[in-house]
C-alpha cells in the first residue's frame, strides 16, 4: 500500500504570522463561534423591591437596618431587648463536677452553653465546646 503524503511533516499554514507575546486588543481577539448570547429580559420578575426594616435597639439606642421582618424571632428579641436564655452543661463538665467535686464545679461552669430559646442565637459558648 503506497502512501501519497508524508506523515512526518506538519501541514502547511499560509495565514498571516502572529506575535505570540502581543497583548490582546479588540482588533486581534479571535472570533468565537458560540451560540446566541443570553440577554436577560427586563420583565416584571427582574426587579422585585426589597423590603428594608428599621429598628432601634432599646439597650444601646443604635439604629439597626435589617431585611428581617418584625415578626422574625431575632427581631422580637431585639425589640424586647432581651433573650429567653436556656443554659445547658456539657458531658465533660458534668463528669468533672461529679468526680472532682470542689474543683469540678468550676470546670462544669466552664463547659456551659447559653442559648436563646426564641431566636436560637448562641449567647455564651463554653470553653470546651
Amino acid at each position: 500500500m503506497a502512501d501519497d503524503h508524508n506523515n512526518d511533516a506538519p501541514p502547511a499554514y499560509d495565514g498571516p504570522s502572529k506575535d505570540v507575546k502581543a497583548p490582546l486588543t479588540p482588533t486581534n481577539i479571535p472570533a468565537m463561534n458560540a451560540g446566541p448570547a443570553y440577554v436577560p429580559s427586563a420583565g416584571p420578575s427582574a426587579q422585585q423591591p426589597v423590603q428594608v426594616y428599621h429598628y432601634d435597639n432599646p439597650i444601646t439606642g443604635e439604629h439597626v437596618v435589617s431585611l428581617l421582618p418584625p415578626n422574625h424571632p431575632e427581631m422580637i428579641c431585639l425589640q424586647s431587648g432581651q433573650h429567653v436564655l436556656h443554659t445547658s452543661y456539657g458531658l465533660l463538665g458534668l463528669l468533672a463536677a461529679v468526680f472532682w467535686f470542689p474543683l469540678g464545679i468550676g470546670l462544669c461552669l466552664l463547659d456551659r452553653r447559653v442559648k436563646c430559646t426564641r431566636c436560637g442565637r448562641l449567647v455564651e459558648d463554653g470553653v470546651c465546646a
